[in-house]
């Protein structure tokens, strides 16, 4: 019965590290957007439809490797809708300008090892 007793806490304490946490952050930059929200950047307006890859690296961690984030979005200009993937912090060049996805929340983390999509927040930017 001793064995019994000794394995009940660290099931009840492995349970509690994978349950999904409930205070994920926000963007710290600005207004962001989850999926299939849209941002208004006046030349064009932006949707994320899904999250394809998330390999960052936790900020917790040394990682060889940074990792990325790419993203599925949906961009409209005026009557066009077109449909491309995004890469965090790398420039697409489009309308002659250069769309940024500029920030991702939540900021990758050991803490956070199961994120779902609608944890997402992202911003973005469009420079002339």
């Amino acid at each position: 019965m001793k064995f019994v007793r000794t394995l009940a806490p660290l099931a009840v304490l492995s349970a509690c590290a994978t349950a999904q946490p409930t205070d994920i952050p926000d963007c710290y930059q600005g207004p962001c957007i989850g999926i299939g929200e849209v941002q208004d950047l006046g030349h064009i307006q932006v949707k994320p439809l899904a999250v394809l890859e998330d390999s960052r690296c936790p900020i917790e961690a040394d990682c060889v490797w940074e990792g990325r984030l790419r993203l599925q979005t949906e961009l409209t200009l005026g009557h066009e809708v077109i449909t491309a993937e995004l890469t965090a912090w790398d420039g697409f060049t489009i309308n002659g300008g250069t769309l940024t996805l500029a920030e991702v929340a939540p900021d990758a983390s050991v803490q956070w090892p199961n994120l779902r999509e609608e944890d997402y927040s992202f911003r973005f930017s469009f420079a002339d």
